[in-house]
């Protein structure tokens, strides 16, 4: 088997990313890297500066200092929207759907924002047969298909969740940063999510941030722990289980 955490290309790149909130620190000196096709997932206690990270790289915040690149071409100082169409993609911990349209129709609306049509939604996408075809192959990669009709606001929650990555799909990505997709789900909807993300591995590069240790074990290919804003280590899910400042820091005995 080809190891992608050493063999291919690194698609997205964090050098030395600093970011203070006054005399608070939420990420100090942060590297790290995501090759094509692996999943790297991000872990580390709350508090840890993973999600205030996730907003540099995507571009809602501004590192103090660091660098961001995207497919070797720095995006530091890059608006978020222009990040997403150099092929950032993006889950967040809290959903965001158009609770009021169907499925099928929210995936329809990524499919417009990434062909530059946002501005013809009136014009009713839904009798673009090829737009349509492509919503349900991202549907269907999802596990959702046979929802597409239904109204986002009576969906599951793990439905939502399987939703809201068909909408990053949509977009082609060739990053993806999914934030906490297990947030909220229970025993059987983690497992699927972890099935759907084992599916779709290799396609792209994937910074992953989760607190499900069994997803993040079973799915990384390289693991970075964060603790108070700095990676202490990176290592294969191995390395990381047996890391003994690691599991003092975050894992502990009972999750290895």
């Amino acid at each position: 088997m080809v190891d992608v955490a050493t063999t291919s290309p690194e698609l997205l790149t964090v050098r030395d990313l600093r970011k203070a909130f006054g005399a608070v620190v939420a990420t100090n000196g942060v590297h790290i890297g995501v090759r094509a096709g692996e999943i790297h997932a991000l872990i580390g206690p709350n508090g840890a500066g993973k999600s205030t990270l996730i907003a540099q790289i995507c571009g809602e915040q501004r590192p103090d200092s660091g660098q961001i690149l995207l497919d070797g071409r720095d995006v530091t100082h890059t608006p978020a929207f222009a990040r997403a169409r150099l092929g950032l993609g993006r889950s967040f911990q809290i959903t965001e759907l158009f609770a009021e349209y169907t499925a099928a129709d929210n995936v329809l609306l990524s499919l417009l924002l990434k062909t530059g049509r946002a501005f013809q939604a009136w014009s009713n996408p839904r009798s673009d047969a090829r737009l349509v075809e492509q919503a349900m192959v991202r549907l269907t990669q999802v596990g959702l298909a046979e929802r597409a009709n239904a109204r986002v606001g009576d969906l599951a929650h793990g439905e939502k969740r399987q939703l809201e990555l068909a909408v990053a799909l949509a977009r082609e990505p060739r990053v993806l940063l999914l934030d906490e997709p297990m947030a909220g789900m229970g025993p059987e909807e983690s497992a699927r999510m972890t099935d759907q993300l084992k599916a779709i591995k290799g396609q792209y590069g994937m910074l992953l941030v989760e607190h499900d240790m069994d997803a993040v074990f079973t799915l990384a290919d390289r693991i970075t722990v964060l603790v108070y804003g700095k990676t202490i280590f990176t290592g294969t899910p191995g390395q990381v289980r047996e890391h003994p400042e690691v599991r003092a820091a975050y894992l502990g005995d009972g999750e290895c």
